[in-house]
């Protein structure tokens, strides 16, 4: 009998590859060899008799043909992963939510609170996605996403979670002896390290503290948080970061952060969702988390 449709591993390596934009990092999430899954996406194209990915430096990305396929097809395989994770469980609330974040929030902030919500909502299943660029919209196949910026998202719901309170960092060799930071003025001279994401920071903390704001323009740029963290540790330059991904560095001084108040700045890490992800129990069950723990974060106590 001639099929009518593609062979379900055929579509699951196919999405797993649009997901993450490598066959190697497909693998890896499949589990199977990068040959297993040439072969699924050589078989699919095939069948369809259409390219559906191109080479894209070391990695792959979709055609257009590709990208229409794909999302017309993502939200089927993810129905058919949450109804059989339903099944399984016996439970009409569990679910697999899949998350894009962005990698320092992730890392620093939500994946230590994790258990507290895995103990609550034991059916519910987390995935993560890689992060999502700032132009990038929210994939068929994610949830919802993390992200980083000001308020104000096309197309999607947007809840502030917590990341506005920026605070000094610097490494203790750095400030001993006669480099000293004493008061916000002392910091002329030090290499200032900046996020290419938080473009005006260090103008609000200067205008705050009474410095020069041309004294606070020169210094390396970091994409990501985690790398502008380690380059303070590693007594690099000054930072100006979201508290709450300072904490524990803050907390073992490893870390310091000298002269002045923090400084609230216009931007910070959202919960981003298409409002129909509302109808979902368990996304509604990780979300009321998030909005609770974000409040905690912000020093808010939750009502009880």
């Amino acid at each position: 009998m001639k099929r009518d449709c593609p062979t379900i591993q055929e579509l699951l390596a196919f999405d797993a590859v649009a997901r993450q934009q490598s066959i190697t990092l497909a693998a890896g999430a499949l589990c199977i060899t990068v040959s297993a899954v040439s072969k699924q996406i050589a078989g699919l194209e095939a069948f369809l008799g259409r390219e559906l990915l191109q080479k894209n430096g070391r990695g792959v990305q979709l055609t257009p043909q590709g990208r229409v396929y794909w999302q017309k097809i993502s939200g089927g395989l993810r129905a058919i992963e949450t109804a059989t994770f339903e099944a399984r469980s016996g439970d009409a609330g569990a679910g697999l939510l899949t998350l894009a974040s962005v990698p320092t929030f992730l890392t620093k902030w939500l994946i230590p609170r994790l258990p507290a919500f895995s103990q609550k909502s034991r059916h519910v299943m987390l995935s993560f996605s890689r992060h999502l660029e700032p132009s990038d919209g929210i994939p068929a196949g994610v949830d919802a996403a993390i992200r980083y910026g000001p308020d104000g998202w096309p197309g999607v719901v947007s809840e502030y979670i917590a990341g506005r309170e920026f605070v000094l960092i610097v490494a203790r060799a750095l400030v001993e002896g006669r480099h000293r930071i004493a008061q916000p003025i002392d910091i002329v001279g030090h290499t200032l390290l900046h996020h290419e994401g938080a473009p005006t920071a260090w103008r609000q903390w200067a205008a705050q503290h009474g410095v020069p704001e041309v004294q606070t323009v020169a210094g390396p740029r970091f994409a990501q948080y985690s790398a502008l963290i380690q380059a303070a540790l590693n007594g690099l330059g000054i930072g100006l970061v979201p508290k709450l991904l300072v904490q524990e560095e803050l907390a073992e001084g490893a870390l310091l952060s000298p002269c002045g108040t923090p400084v609230r700045v216009d931007q910070g890490h959202y919960l981003c969702y298409r409002p129909d992800r509302l109808d979902l129990p368990a996304f509604a069950a990780f979300r009321e988390w998030i909005m609770d723990e974000g409040l905690k974060s912000r020093g808010v106590e939750t009502e009880a």
